[in-house]
């Protein structure tokens, strides 16, 4: 049984009181989405040609066919998975100028 806790009113009467904090900020949100907009691009450009009409279903070939090497899916789309794959670290360990203020502050 725990009894329902209230919040401690804050030593700094400047900065507003958050119900709920979280470890990252706006600018690390957009950059995870940027970089998972950047790995799906990459990964629908890989993908081979569906022929209906030759696979039964409408499914994949399990051979590869004649634009398996298609320079697009060989040369071009792992670039954007490779970058957005790349830009993850730096989306979860950016520290807003902000936030570091704050940190400082309080130590």
């Amino acid at each position: 049984m725990n009894p329902k806790r209230t919040p401690t009113p804050s030593k700094d009467t400047n900065r507003l009181q958050r119900s709920w904090h979280t470890a990252f900020a706006k600018q690390n949100y957009v950059i995870v989405a940027v970089a998972v907009f950047l790995i799906v691009v990459g990964f629908v450009l890989m993908l081979p040609e569906v022929d209906v009409r030759a696979a039964p279903g409408g499914r994949y070939a399990p051979a590869p066919g004649p634009g398996a090497f298609d320079p697009v899916r060989i040369r071009v789309a792992p670039i954007p998975c490779f970058i957005g794959f790349v830009l993850m670290v730096p989306a979860i360990l950016y520290v807003p100028c902000e936030r570091q203020k704050d940190d400082e502050k309080t130590n």
